[in-house]
């Protein structure tokens, strides 16, 4: 199906909706910064069209068309007016985030350095601080512009808008979250844009009475795709609230779940082991989440046991297993690539451990010692998925291990001023052209998905292959004084060979543990379950272990901390 011509992208929805229904809600949010009980603002298609059209008359009058524009705004509405506003001038916008004593500025400063925005956007309560930020960058934008403030002035008298600009045209850069490498900035279309918008609302069967609801940051891809362009694209009414709002006390998420009578949301792996952690006894009182149909999980390693765990707690008060929808995607490819089936229940294969590590499928009985349990990441959503052996490139067996490709319209292009890694990346040459290749190893069964872990983070001990994710699993079992997904496993050279190195974060009070016996457990159970030795065990205070905005491990930033010594004097 040729999505351009049957769909509509957010920036073009909008416009419509606000002619033919202006006085509709599209976005409420409930900010708790001031009211620990929420103060709840909702907009009208018609208010987000006037805002978004204001900033983007008033930013044509400093700078040409195709500049660069970060937006720096906090997690409301703010946010969504600068980034259709840089949509409908035909900027191309960085979605990044507002400075914040809490966040470290590193990584802001170094994406900011790499795309040299000529605008920022941001609310004048960030106007100091953004300020002050930028006095660090080699180069200053021509104007520092507070949303705020241009929505409610107006449109500049300067004429109508110019046209959308066409679906080749680079809509945006999204800022990959750095997991294994240094960030880079994905160059999305305004096709993919709406393509990625269709298909993530296609994956999870969003209709007329859908109602979303989502914590998820708006610079992330997850956050902007589901919380956004699908809300927009599809005008359907969405639920918004900060993601510190959530980290702080997961139960309002639960609650707006509750009263929304939400049908859709979303959540990286961690969110759901969150709530059934600090959500407990009376706080799950009054809870009711049987109007949800789908809470999807990505970004990050999805886990049976977490699915398990969150069923078993939220069961009793409406959530319905089939409600979980994992699924597999990437900012390359404009977020969704593979999603569960809507109202089945998860799927999770056991498959022969040592096979795996061979690079070979074996699926084995559910009860089995040495079975590794995986949850199906589902089908293909709109798009040719393959299984290629890195070394060659040519399909893997059938029954094999590879690196996952994947080839259609949501496909982007290539990343900001990268040439050399968007070739490497981004395949284009000969009959393998339009192919994405992501740098995760999977394999397919029964036309699913199935996730196995990084390329590079493959640790290859003694000639054999071992997935640090299932490494990282055994660690996590074999102790309570450890955290669950904060758990690192990487190899390290050591003495001209490759050694197995573990860095875990506590979840106990150091005073409370008997560090020599979590070690021993530790390296027991790894050697039973994986026949590998542990070269060291680094057992750290919570927040040591590096992960990126969606929660994913940071294993090779890890490392390389490992490697300057960073943890010494570690417990």
């Amino acid at each position: 199906m040729d999505m351009d011509s049957v769909a509509l992208g957010p920036a073009q929805a909008l416009t419509q909706a606000a002619a033919l229904r202006p006085d509709d809600t599209a976005m409420t949010f409930v900010d708790y910064a001031t009211d620990r009980a929420g103060v709840t603002s909702s907009f009208s298609y018609r208010e987000l069209d006037q805002g978004s059209a204001a900033v983007a008359a008033s930013m044509l009058e400093t700078v040409d068309r195709g500049s660069r524009v970060a937006i720096l705004c906090g997690h409301d509405v703010d946010y969504v007016i600068a980034f259709l506003g840089c949509l409908r001038a035909g900027m191309i916008a960085v979605p990044l985030f507002a400075p914040e004593p809490f966040r470290p500025q590193d990584r802001l400063v170094n994406v900011l350095a790499d795309c040299d925005p000529e605008i920022v956007l941001t609310g004048t309560g960030h106007l100091e601080t953004v300020q002050k930020l930028l006095t660090d960058l080699p180069g200053l934008p021509k104007e520092v512009l507070p949303v705020d403030v241009l929505r409610t002035v107006g449109i500049p008298a300067q004429g109508p808008l110019p046209a959308l600009p066409d679906g080749d045209v680079v809509a945006y850069l999204q800022y990959t979250s750095g997991s294994t490498r240094k960030p880079a900035g994905v160059q999305v279309l305004h096709r993919n844009l709406t393509v990625g918008a269709h298909q993530l609302a296609a994956a999870v069967e969003i209709g007329p009475s859908s109602r979303l609801v989502s914590w998820l940051p708006f610079f992330h891809d997850m956050g902007l795709m589901f919380s956004l362009a699908v809300s927009l694209a599809t005008t359907t009414p969405v639920t918004c609230f900060s993601p510190l709002a959530f980290i702080q006390q997961p139960r309002r998420w639960l609650e707006l779940l509750t009263t929304q009578r939400a049908t859709h949301t979303m959540s990286p792996n961690f969110g759901l082991d969150l709530c059934v952690d600090r959500v407990k006894g009376p706080r799950r009182e009054g809870l009711d989440l049987s109007a949800l149909r789908v809470l999807g999980n990505g970004s990050e390693h999805v886990r049976p046991d977490t699915l398990a765990r969150f069923t078993e707690a939220f069961e009793p008060f409406g959530f319905r297993h089939s409600a979980h929808c994992p699924g597999y995607g990437l900012a390359e490819a404009t977020l969704v690539v593979t999603a569960d089936e809507v109202g089945k229940e998860p799927v999770v294969g056991v498959f022969d451990r040592a096979e795996l590590s061979r690079g070979r499928v074996s699926v084995v009985e559910d009860d089995d010692p040495n079975g590794q349990r995986l949850v199906s990441a589902g089908r293909p959503v709109q798009q040719e998925v393959r299984i290629v052996t890195p070394e060659t490139g040519t399909d893997a067996p059938a029954t094999g291990v590879g690196e996952i490709w994947v080839r259609g319209a949501n496909v982007c292009a290539g990343y900001w001023l990268q040439p050399e890694r968007s070739l490497e990346t981004f395949v284009g040459s000969d009959d393998r052209d339009g192919w994405l290749r992501t740098g995760d190893l999977g394999f397919s069964l029964d036309g699913r998905l199935y996730v196995a872990g990084r390329l590079r983070d493959l640790i290859i001990v003694d000639g054999r292959n071992h997935h640090p994710a299932d490494i990282e699993m055994t660690v996590e079992e074999a102790s309570d004084g450890l955290r669950a997904g904060r758990v690192a496993a990487f190899a390290c050279e050591v003495d001209e060979r490759e050694a197995l190195v573990v860095v875990a974060e506590l979840a106990a009070p150091a005073s409370t543990l008997d560090f020599d016996a979590v070690r021993r457990t530790v390296r027991a159970a790894v050697s039973e379950r994986h026949e590998v030795r542990v070269h060291d065990i680094v057992l750290v205070r919570k927040g040591a272990v590096p992960v990126t905005s969606s929660g994913k491990l940071r294993r090779q930033e890890c490392k390389s901390r490992y490697q300057r010594g960073e943890y010494q004097g570690a417990a």
